[in-house]
C-alpha cells in the first residue's frame, strides 16, 4: 500500500490531485497568480500591495507556483500541522521545492521535534547545521531529556543492539546534521561494509544523502537489495542508489515496463543513475526516441540517455538533426553518445575543422581526451573503420560485415577517405544503381564523386549508344551489354589507369575535400 508520503510524490508526478484534510475552500483558485487567490480565500482580503513588491524581490519564483504545486505543498504542510493561514504568513514555505520540503519536514521529525514551525522548514540548514543540540532544548524544540543519538540509533531496527555504538557528543558544541551523518555513516558500515572513504565520497558526490530521511535511506536499501536485485558491490560503486527517493523508485518499478527492450530491473543494473531520474520523464525520453525513430539497439548502448532532462534530449536532437555529420552517423548504433556527450562533439568538430583534418568518425567524437588528441596530432587523417563498415552496410542494406570488411581491405587507403564522401557516394549511386551492385563495387565509394559521375555518364552513354568510342580500349567489345556491376567496375578501372592501378586515384580533383564539414557554422549550446 502506498504511504501518504507515495501519494504526494504521485500527486506531483502525474499532477493527479489526491489530497486529504485540506479544506477544500483552500483550492478554489482562479487568478493568474494561484498565491494571491489561495491567500485572499484563506485571510479573507487581498495580499497587501506593498508586501506584494518586496516578497517579489526575495522570492522571484511565486508568481511561477502552480496551482497543482500549491495543493500538493499544502498537503505536506498539513503533515506536519502547519495551517493554510500559517502558510499565508509565510509564503517563502510555498516556493521551497515540494520534494526537499517534505525531507526537512521528515528529518526534524526523526530527531524528536516536538513542534515543527514554518521559520524551522524556510531555515532548515540553519537548524541542522548552525544551532547546537542545546539551543534546540533551551528553545523548547526537543525534549530536555531526548539523546538524539539514540533516537536515531532506534529508527534503524534491523541493527542489532550489540553492535550499535554511542559517541556521546556534548549537547553543547554538536548540531543535528554532524550526528545524523555519524549515525548514518556507521549504519552503512554495518550493512553494506563501507569504509569512510566511500562515505566521504557519498557526501561529497550525492548531495541529497545529507538530507535525506533515515527511513528512505533504509527504504531505497530494501528495494536495492529485495526487489531490484542489486548485489551489494554495485550499491557501494553507486552512491545514488543509498541517496534515492524510495517513492520515485516504487513509481519506475511500478509505471516503466522496459527501456529499450530491456526489463526496468535489468536496466537498473546496468545503469544505476536511472533511479535519479523520474518516471514520467523515462516514459517521455522513450516516447521521444520512438518519434526520432531511434532503435532499441542504439537505445541499449547508451542507456544514460535516460538520466537525462527530457526537454534537454529534444532540444539536442533537433540541433543535432540539423547538421550533416549527423545525419551521416544516425545509423551508427553508438549514435545516442553524440546526444549524450553533444557539447564535447560540437567542440570536437571544431577543432577538427580547424586542424583541416578530412576524416572524423564517432569514435573520435566521444571518446576519451588522450584518445582525441592522439588523432589530432597524428599524421593524416584516418576514420574508424567500423564507422565505415557501419555507415556502408545500414545504407546499402548489406548483412555480410566480414565480407564488406575484407572487400574495403584490399584497398590500402580505405581508412582516408571521408566519411560525408562515402555517404555522398552511396546517395549518388542509389539513384541508378542498387544495393547489390553497389556493394560488389564498394571500393568505389572512397573515390572523388565528380570523378565517379563523369566516367558513369560516359559509360552510359557507350552502353546507350548515344556516343562514339574515342578509345580502342572497348572497341573489342559490345558496349550494350554492361551490366550495372560492369559499368562500375570500369568506372573504378578509368579513374585508377592513370596511377598504374596503386589506389592513388583515390586523392583525384579533392579540392576543397580537407573542408569536409558543411559550411555552416557549428553553434555550441551551453
Amino acid at each position: 500500500m502506498i504511504s501518504k508520503r507515495s501519494v504526494i510524490y504521485f500527486a506531483k508526478t502525474s499532477s493527479r490531485l489526491l489530497i486529504s484534510n485540506i479544506d477544500k475552500r483552500y483550492y478554489s483558485l482562479s487568478n493568474d497568480v494561484p498565491f494571491l487567490s489561495f491567500y485572499k480565500n484563506t485571510m479573507g482580503e487581498s495580499f497587501p500591495e506593498k508586501k506584494l513588491e518586496e516578497l517579489k524581490k526575495t522570492e522571484p519564483n511565486l508568481s511561477k507556483i502552480t496551482s497543482d504545486s500549491l495543493k500538493i505543498s499544502l498537503s505536506i504542510l498539513n503533515k506536519f500541522d502547519i495551517t493554510p493561514e500559517e502558510a499565508c504568513h509565510n509564503p517563502h514555505l510555498l516556493c521551497i521545492n515540494i520534494i526537499s520540503l517534505d525531507n526537512y519536514g521528515e528529518i526534524l521529525k526523526e530527531c524528536g521535534f516536538i513542534k515543527i514551525l514554518p521559520i524551522h522548514l524556510i531555515r532548515y540548514n540553519t537548524t541542522v547545521k548552525s544551532r547546537t543540540i542545546s539551543h534546540l532544548k533551551k528553545e523548547g524544540l526537543i525534549r530536555e531529556a531526548a539523546n538524539l543519538e539514540e533516537t536515531l540509533l532506534d529508527i534503524f531496527q534491523e541493527w542489532p543492539i550489540n553492535e550499535k555504538s554511542l559517541k556521546k557528543f556534548s549537547d553543547s558544541t554538536t548540531n543535528i546534521l554532524t550526528i545524523r551523518m555519524s549515525v548514518l555513516e556507521r549504519y552503512l558500515q554495518w550493512r553494506l561494509s563501507i569504509t569512510s572513504e566511500d562515505f566521504a565520497k557519498y557526501c561529497k558526490h550525492y548531495l541529497p544523502l545529507k538530507h535525506r530521511p533515515m527511513s528512505d535511506i533504509r527504504q531505497s536499501l530494501e528495494l536495492a537489495e529485495n526487489v531490484i536485485k542489486l548485489d551489494r558491490n554495485c550499491i557501494i560503486r553507486n552512491g545514488c542508489i543509498i541517496s534515492s527517493d524510495p517513492v520515485n523508485t516504487k513509481l519506475i518499478l511500478d509505471n516503466v515496463e522496459s527501456l529499450a527492450g530491456i526489463d526496468i530491473k535489468e536496466a537498473i543494473k546496468m545503469v544505476p543513475a536511472l533511479l535519479k531520474n523520474n518516471y514520467k520523464a523515462l516514459l517521455e525520453i522513450q516516447d521521444l526516441l520512438k518519434e526520432y525513430q531511434i532503435s532499441e539497439d542504439a537505445q541499449r548502448r547508451c542507456l544514460r540517455v535516460y538520466c537525462m532532462n527530457p526537454n534537454s534530449v529534444r532540444e539536442r536532437l533537433e540541433d543535432l538533426g540539423g547538421m550533416k555529420e549527423y545525419k551521416i552517423l544516425s545509423s551508427n548504433p553508438r549514435i545516442l553518445s553524440i546526444v549524450v556527450h553533444q557539447r564535447k562533439v560540437l567542440n570536437r568538430l571544431l577543432k577538427i575543422q580547424s586542424a583541416k583534418k578530412q576524416c572524423f568518425s564517432l569514435n573520435s567524437l566521444i571518446s576519451s581526451r588522450n584518445i582525441f588528441n592522439s588523432y589530432m596530432t597524428s599524421f593524416g587523417s584516418k576514420v574508424c573503420s567500423r564507422d565505415i563498415t557501419i555507415l556502408i552496410q545500414t545504407t546499402l542494406n548489406g548483412n555480410n560485415q566480414k565480407l564488406l570488411i575484407n572487400n574495403l581491405r584490399r584497398h590500402k587507403y580505405w581508412l582516408h577517405t571521408a566519411l560525408n564522401v562515402i555517404y555522398e557516394n552511396i546517395c549518388m549511386l542509389k539513384r541508378d544503381f542498387n544495393d547489390k551492385v553497389i556493394l560488389e563495387n564498394c571500393h568505389l565509394l572512397l573515390y572523388p564523386g565528380s570523378e565517379i559521375a563523369k566516367h558513369i555518364d560516359s559509360f552510359k552513354k557507350m552502353r546507350n549508344g548515344q556516343t562514339e568510342r574515342t578509345t580502342d580500349n572497348y572497341s573489342n567489345l559490345n558496349c550494350t551489354k554492361f551490366s550495372d556491376s560492369q559499368v562500375l567496375s570500369l568506372v573504378l578501372y578509368e579513374i585508377e589507369r592513370n596511377y598504374h592501378f596503386s589506389g592513388d586515384g583515390i586523392w583525384t580533383n579533392q579540392d576543397g575535400l580537407k573542408e569536409q564539414f558543411t559550411n555552416k557554422k557549428i553553434h555550441i549550446h551551453k
